[in-house]
């Protein structure tokens, strides 16, 4: 695979502390997450992906509960990914000033209601490599809604993870082709993996 890094970005949907720390949602996916190795993964891609020119696309789910837009935020009265929150927060460590973040997602789908097409757009970017939660729901998603729209997209396999091997593999199986993992685009960018 080769990787045009003025070209490409890491999207990373829902690295937020709902998800990757203590509580509810953790605990639905903690299985996946450890022993898919999903944070040290994506930690990794993050870093090398960055140094070797890529943009990182943070796409977090942010409820606000006196706006409720969309039926998770009606279904939850606002009390998950919760604006301002430390749930809602970006996963420590994956961070940097120069990232991209997506505005105004309230759906599944990352596309709906944000700005994640402009941005893709304004950055000239074509190819989209996909991470994060939960791989069955919001990545796919998000990925298919990317391929309607003529972008290059790839499911980043051990940076995803959902609630249980089945549910992943079914996701995988239905990307196929267009499924890699993190050395495969480190490879495709020139960096090397330990």
């Amino acid at each position: 695979m080769n990787v045009d890094e003025n070209k490409s970005a890491i999207v990373l949907i829902e690295f937020q502390n709902q998800w990757t720390q203590e509580g509810l949602y953790h605990r639905l996916i903690k299985g996946q997450l450890e022993s898919r190795r999903v944070l040290e993964n994506t930690a990794t891609l993050v870093h090398a992906a960055r140094e070797g020119g890529m943009r990182i696309v943070h796409a977090p789910l942010i409820i606000d509960p006196k706006n409720k837009k969309g039926w998770l935020a009606h279904l939850t009265f606002g009390r998950v990914f919760t604006k301002d929150s430390h749930k809602s927060e970006i996963t420590p460590g994956l961070f940097m000033e120069n990232d991209l973040v997506v505005k105004g997602r309230y759906a599944f789908d990352a596309f709906v209601g944000s700005n994640l097409e402009q941005l893709l757009n304004d950055h000239s970017i074509d190819t989209l490599f996909f991470c994060g939660f939960i791989t069955d729901q919001c990545i796919a998603k998000t990925m298919k809604t990317a391929l309607q729209k003529g972008f290059d997209g790839y499911l980043v396999s051990d940076c995803t993870a959902t609630v249980n091997g089945f549910l992943q593999k079914k996701s995988e199986k239905r990307f196929r082709e267009r499924v890699v993992n993190h050395q495969d685009v480190l490879h495709g960018i020139g960096q090397m993996v330990n």
